[in-house]
């Protein structure tokens, strides 16, 4: 006994909502930060708005595989504990099926 329960179906729904995450920072338009620099010609500002959005834009990409990456572990734990209390009910149907005889 490992001492705790899995919910399967709570598995998959947190990779479905990693799977919503990731494709809403996907359509992010950090752009816009880079577009600031124009606006604030000869500060230290511009300069800093200039670096941060590529910077954001790297970032989120990493951040939504990160969030694809986990919503994939979260599938699979998810299909081995279906498995697994699969496996579990029908040893406990067979055992039960013997001692009936």
């Amino acid at each position: 006994m490992t001492g705790f329960e899995a919910d399967p179906k709570s598995l998959r729904d947190a990779a479905d909502q990693a799977k919503r995450a990731a494709g809403i920072v996907r359509e992010l338009d950090l752009e816009r930060v880079t577009a600031l620099s124009g606006a604030l010609t000869g500060s230290e500002s511009a300069k800093t708005a200039a670096e941060l959005g590529p910077y954001w834009e790297n970032s989120i990409g990493v951040w939504a595989k990160g969030l694809d990456s986990c919503a994939a572990s979260l599938t699979t734990a998810a299909t081995a504990y279906r498995a697994r209390d699969g496996a579990g009910e029908l040893r406990a149907q067979a055992h039960h099926g013997r001692r009936d005889r």
